[in-house]
């Protein structure tokens, strides 16, 4: 068994076998009756909340957004999945943490983060709310983003071309009127995408001069009547229109966070004066399978729960016809079954363990933790255990809504010697309960809530006065965004979503905002925009299959 982390001195203290075991059979088996009951998902609500208020919530958005532009990578079991906090010791502190990482990559994505703030560190305050040097700043911004986002950026193109001719072909062949401009909107794309694919061999910052182009123009054609459109079309998996959808809302999420960015500049100058960005370790994967039982009644006896295990074995043929119990034996091989500390999870004991520090000098809080409590940001809204431990742990520390999607290699964070071991066993304990009770829900609906996605389909623009729609005014040099309507951000954007991971309005006299219902402020793009969230961005279905999801803590 291994683990890094980011203290000197550090005594991880390891969970019980008798606690490791209680807490990954339910988990283990929730899993394996999602995949059987595969076919009858119940999906999970699209990441919206009303809670919380204006200015709290567009500050967890500048944090979700800053680490979906940190989440340069699709796929590899959640690599580089990002999560970040600001802390204040009197000198602002970015601090950042991805799931798997090394140090030379975890130093790479410092410095990039580090060069945006400074770009908006040197803009000034006139400039800011000027629309020529707005514009300007956004660009720049925007060629770092992409060229550093490359990898993502290229399996969105890719997934979209290769789905782009079905739907041009399909609504082009619709009756309807809105089919036509529909498949003109979509045709409107390819030479634009085909580009940018081209250009992936060229410098970094050549594909992105070839990506901003085809941004801008799915930033002119989103909404109506496109996003309208796409949302009526066949929803099963295997539809072109979902991959189609949320290809080009991912797209347009990278518009929208860095204009959330560049807003959070004038909201809060002060995040862009004296700061310094860190980060922490990945922990690495454990290689120890807990020793769970290999079948369902096995595991439903240990749960003690009478009823489960009467309504198991009542159907308990069609369950062992689907090979349930050789599909809990493949969980744990030694070869699947290898977890690790998620990434806002192993923050979030970063900076306990900070605070905790007794030679501290003074307190380390949160950013203005007295008006926004304290929040870490997440390039994607948190799988289902993150969200269940953030909810059980004491500190109060809140974390990015959840998508609903289990992924059980997943462990609680390392801990340092005994101190807060009866903590740690009574957060697991609670989750224990919660995910019992999930197996039971499951076994007698027959059936699974969650994501295909683990990001937004569509854009949801924290700037805009709709959600759903995107209206761009290219005529208008500087658009202003509205600033209303909070209570419909999907938690992709207001917990702090900024992938998916998934307007305009006209300009007027830029100032900073304190949101309220119907006050502008400046688009700062030059065509509008519309976002994600995210990832994502995120982003989004990086993670489709349970069993390529990686997460942990020390269990």
């Amino acid at each position: 068994m291994s683990a890094t982390n980011d203290a000197d001195g550090f005594d991880p203290a390891f969970l019980s076998p008798s606690l490791r075991k209680r807490f990954y059979e339910p988990i283990i088996l929730l899993d394996v009756l999602g995949s059987i009951y595969r076919n009858n998902v119940v999906d999970a609500p699209d990441l919206e909340s009303d809670w919380g208020k204006p200015q709290q919530q567009q500050y967890f958005v500048f944090l979700n957004k800053l680490a979906q532009i940190c989440d340069s990578q699709k796929g590899d079991l959640g690599k580089t999945c990002t999560a970040i906090v600001i802390l204040d010791s009197g000198t602002l502190e970015y601090r950042l943490a991805s799931n798997r990482r090394d140090e030379h990559e975890l130093n790479t994505a410092r410095d990039y983060l580090k060069g945006i703030l400074n770009d908006l560190r040197n803009v000034s305050d006139s400039e800011i709310n000027q629309a020529k040097a707005k514009r300007a700043i956004f660009s720049k911004i925007l060629q770092k983003v992409l060229a550093f986002n490359r990898p993502r950026l290229e399996h969105y193109l890719r997934k979209l071309l290769s789905k782009l001719q079905f739907c041009i072909d399909y609504a082009a062949d619709d009756e309807a009127e809105e089919g036509g401009h529909v498949s003109q909107a979509l045709e409107q794309l390819r030479p634009r995408i085909e580009a940018a694919l081209t250009s992936l061999p060229s410098r970094g910052d050549e594909f992105a001069r070839h990506v901003e182009p085809l941004l801008r123009t799915i930033n002119k054609s989103y909404g109506s009547p496109l996003d309208g459109y796409m949302k009526r079309r066949p929803q099963d998996a295997d539809s072109p229109w979902n991959d189609v959808r949320h290809a080009l809302g991912r797209l347009l999420s990278y518009f929208i966070a860095i204009r959330v960015i560049i807003v959070a500049r004038s909201n809060w100058p002060r995040l862009f004066e004296d700061f310094e960005v860190t980060t922490i370790p990945s922990t690495e994967p454990l290689d120890d399978p807990p020793d769970v039982r290999r079948t369902a009644k096995g595991i439903l006896q240990r749960m003690s729960n009478k009823s489960n295990l009467e309504l198991y074995m009542s159907h308990a043929k069609t369950l062992e016809d689907q090979s349930i119990n050789k599909l809990i034996s493949k969980r744990v091989r030694p070869d699947r079954f290898q977890p690790i500390v998620h990434a806002e999870t192993n923050l979030l004991a970063s900076v306990l363990r900070s605070q905790a520090m007794p030679d501290r000098d003074g307190p380390l809080r949160f950013f203005n933790q007295a008006e926004f409590g304290m929040y870490i940001g997440a390039s994607k809204p948190s799988c289902k255990l993150c969200k269940l431990y953030f909810d059980a742990h004491p500190s109060g520390v809140k974390c990015r809504d959840t998508h609903g999607n289990l992924y059980p290699n997943w462990r609680a964070p390392d801990l340092d010697g005994a101190r807060f071991e009866k903590d740690r066993n009574q957060i697991l304990e609670r989750m224990v309960k919660d995910m019992r009770n999930q197996v039971d829900s499951a076994l007698h609906s027959h059936s699974y809530p969650g994501r295909r996605n683990d990001s937004r389909d569509t854009p949801t623009n924290p700037l805009s006065d709709t959600v759903m729609e995107v209206h761009f005014f290219s005529e208008i040099d500087d658009v202003a965004s509205r600033m209303g309507n909070l209570s419909g951000l999907d938690s992709a954007s207001t917990t702090g979503q900024a992938d998916d991971d998934h307007d305009g309005s006209r300009e007027t006299t830029p100032q900073p905002v304190t949101p309220k219902r119907g006050v502008a402020v400046d688009n700062v793009d030059g065509d509008s925009d519309e976002e994600e969230d995210d990832d994502d961005d995120d982003d989004d279905d990086d993670d489709d299959d349970p069993d390529n999801e990686k997460g942990g803590a020390l269990l």
